[in-house]
């Protein structure tokens, strides 16, 4: 597994292999968020976020009309 390592003054060392796995470039950006748990998670932040959001889940509505269910959620909002 490579090993990044922390510069002087908080620069990250990324390891060449992983550069190259991921295409980092110099002077690209990354997200870094921070888990509960206190790992690190890092993404190249995409050009795009709508295309590289495009397409995400969609198993989850496999099978279901979107006329019908925004119509059935509608009709649920007026009950309240």
């Amino acid at each position: 597994m490579p090993v990044a390592k922390i510069g002087k003054r908080g620069t990250l060392i990324i390891p060449a292999e992983i550069r190259r796995k991921t295409g980092l470039k110099e002077g690209d950006e990354v997200l870094i968020e921070v888990g509960d748990d206190g790992s690190i998670h890092m993404l190249k932040r995409p050009a795009d976020f709508t295309a590289a959001l495009r397409g995400l889940y969609k198993e989850i509505w496999r099978g279901t009309d979107p006329e019908t269910y925004v119509a059935e959620e509608r009709a649920a909002w007026e009950k309240e």
